[in-house]
């Protein structure tokens, strides 16, 4: 760790998007024909093949949901550090604490993360996390974060593993883009902790909000 804590700035430029196959799939994209800004957040209303843990789809409403992904090159946040595949490890337990620290912040407590990247309220799934790396050699060059969590949607699919959502839980419509630059800061905070106190402490934060739920 070097002297000074590098800066991570997750969330801008924030690009809209309508309707697209999937917001980590544009954003891969980006970064493979070398358009990609790091710190840029994809956000979309809709996605046709949203993707979701080992290959499932993300079902969702259009323009109810908080459906993004975020894009970071290492090197960006720390260009003397050598970024190997290891340093995933404490990159995903701060993204998901992150996620959950967003999510608690307006239900006012029960929200827990489910391994390897669910974030559940109660019981009930409220959003998940698909991280993606990019890796040249062994080298970790870039990382592209998929979330989605339910906000205002009220229908979902029989198929759905108990989901819930933010409305569901309050009782009130929420605005999608103030969620989102909340969302951004939770991120960029939980990132500057890990950098700042490393992989043990976050993962020890981490085990605080884990929840078992051996029947889903």
């Amino acid at each position: 760790m070097s002297p000074a804590t590098p800066i991570v700035i997750l969330g801008a430029p924030l690009i809209e998007l309508s309707t697209i196959d999937s917001t980590n799939i544009y954003a891969m994209a980006q970064i493979k024909e070398g358009l990609a800004k790091s710190g840029s957040c994809f956000r979309a209303d809709y996605q046709t093949h949203g993707k979701g843990q080992h290959g499932r789809v993300w079902e969702s409403t259009q323009g109810q949901n908080l459906l993004c992904s975020y894009i970071l090159e290492l090197k960006e946040v720390d260009s003397l550090k050598n970024w190997s595949p290891k340093d995933q490890i404490g990159f995903s337990a701060a993204i998901a604490l992150g996620i959950r620290a967003f999510f608690d912040a307006y239900t006012n407590g029960d929200t827990k993360i489910k391994r390897p990247n669910d974030i559940y309220w109660r019981d009930r799934k409220a959003g998940g996390i698909l991280i993606e790396n990019i890796l040249r050699g062994t080298e970790w060059t870039w990382s592209v974060i998929g979330i989605g969590i339910n906000i205002n949607q009220t229908q979902f699919s029989p198929e759905a593993p108990n989901p819930v959502s933010l409305k569901q839980i309050t009782g009130r419509d929420w605005e999608i883009l103030s969620l989102q630059a909340s969302l951004s800061k939770a991120l960029n905070h939980s990132l500057q902790d890990w950098l700042k106190n490393g992989d043990s402490t976050t993962l020890y934060q981490l085990d605080q909000h884990i929840i078992e739920l051996d029947h889903q």
